[in-house]
């Protein structure tokens, strides 16, 4: 049963744990930040081991893989190599030259990619900590990118504690930190910035700690595109609240709720302008995340919300392309209704709608969605996963299996 502790709004588990584990014997030793501090450690050794690996073959023959995105990183050692290779050669730009004041472009007049598709919090704070160090940046931003990870995790766990119960919460946690894209963690991407914060706001909402939800919303919305979910999701939660609980729902809590909303929602849409007020180009954000869809579709589609999965799929499936995009969505839908998840509460459940919704508005899907969806973490902690034994091993196995397979599959192809 879950119950509301109405003196800090959290919730309560008091339901019994169905399945021993050895794992979570284990981490009772310790106290439960050192529990997912010692998984994030072991997490942090599988995914050097195969980054190591890639590092070596990069010191043989550097700018030959990852489609040229790795240009010399290989040989500033192996912390240079994490903090230059594939996209994070962008934030390492960023973070000391700044933003384009025009945007690039080819002879036929096409935008090129370029650092405007990355946001500044994670390279400012790269940049800053590189000047106050002296250390490389590129190094600088493996370790901002590895501590962040850190924290993402124990918010993970945080967050989950209040809906699961500990076996649910830390293989949760398992799944998140050696997932199949769980190297990206340490590598100088501001992925790890991102979900930290994401996961602290999605905190803040269900214990309904409206400032500190507006502040990771607006903090997130500088790290990466998505953090309007947050916004979104808040969204939902005040209308339903509104809707079952007004007698339970304060006019001075309904307008905290509201005023963090409106301004997340302004930091979520603020990008654009900003990139249009330094350019001098109305479009000059679209036109740069555009730039890679034409590299993957051959064409620039026009944008239009909604849209990006059906021209992805159906330029490659045809019409089939169109069943699978309904196919996913409808499956979603038919999720989001099961028991377990239900379980998870409606905070959590309107966080991961939300975030998917996004993916599903805006997102053209290529082999970046491993990495996008990794926000959605929460979804895999259901007990109908984490409390059959079988089942959870056989996650964890593919997931190990897939991180590998990942690693090099993009190595060999290009940026994750």
């Amino acid at each position: 049963m879950l119950d509301r502790d109405p003196a800090t709004t959290s919730v309560a588990v008091a339901e019994p744990l169905t399945s021993p584990s050895r794992l979570l014997t284990a981490a009772r030793r310790l106290p439960w930040w050192g529990a997912v501090l010692a998984l994030y450690g072991l997490s942090r050794v599988f995914s050097t081991a195969i980054l190591f690996v890639l590092y070596r073959v990069a010191a043989t023959a550097p700018g030959q893989y990852a489609d040229g995105y790795v240009d010399g990183g290989s040989s500033k050692g192996f912390f240079g190599f994490l903090g230059t290779i594939w996209d994070a050669r962008y934030y390492v730009q960023i973070a000391q030259h700044g933003y384009p004041h025009q945007l690039p472009v080819a002879t036929d007049g096409s935008v090129q990619p370029n650092a405007w598709a990355f946001l500044p919090a994670f390279p400012w704070a790269t940049r800053i900590l590189a000047q106050i160090t002296g250390w490389d940046t590129a190094a600088v931003g493996v370790g901002v990118a590895t501590v962040f990870g850190a924290l993402a995790a124990l918010m993970l766990h945080r967050l989950l504690r209040l809906r699961v119960d500990e076996l649910g919460a830390l293989w949760g946690t398992v799944f998140f930190v050696f997932g199949p894209m769980a190297f990206v963690l340490q590598v100088g991407y501001a992925e790890s910035m991102f979900l930290f914060l994401m996961f602290t706001g999605l905190w803040a909402l269900m214990t309904r700690r409206y400032v500190t939800l507006m502040w990771c919303g607006v903090v997130a919305a500088f790290t990466r595109p998505g953090a309007l979910a947050l916004a979104l999701a808040l969204l939902v939660v005040v209308v339903v609240r509104f809707w079952k609980e007004r007698d339970d729902f304060p006019k001075t809590e309904r307008a905290s709720a509201v005023f963090a909303g409106v301004v997340m929602g302004a930091a979520g849409l603020a990008w654009p302008l900003i990139a249009a007020g330094i350019t001098g180009d109305p479009d000059a954000y679209l036109k740069t995340e555009m730039s890679w869809w034409v590299q993957v579709l051959g064409f620039e589609p026009k944008f239009v919300p909604l849209t990006p999965w059906f021209i992805m799929l159906v330029h490659f499936l045809g019409i089939l392309g169109a069943v699978v995009v309904l196919a996913i969505a409808a499956l979603w839908i038919y999720g989001m209704r099961k028991p377990s998840l239900r379980r998870l509460g409606l905070e959590v459940r309107a966080y991961l709608t939300s975030f998917a919704l996004y993916l599903l508005a805006v997102f053209l899907p290529q082999q970046s969605i491993a990495r996008l969806i990794m926000p959605l973490a929460p979804l895999v902690a259901v007990d109908s996963i984490t409390h059959r034994p079988a089942l959870r091993r056989m996650v964890l196995a593919s997931a190990l299996a897939f991180q590998v397979s990942a690693a090099v599959t993009l190595w060999l192809t290009g940026p994750p």
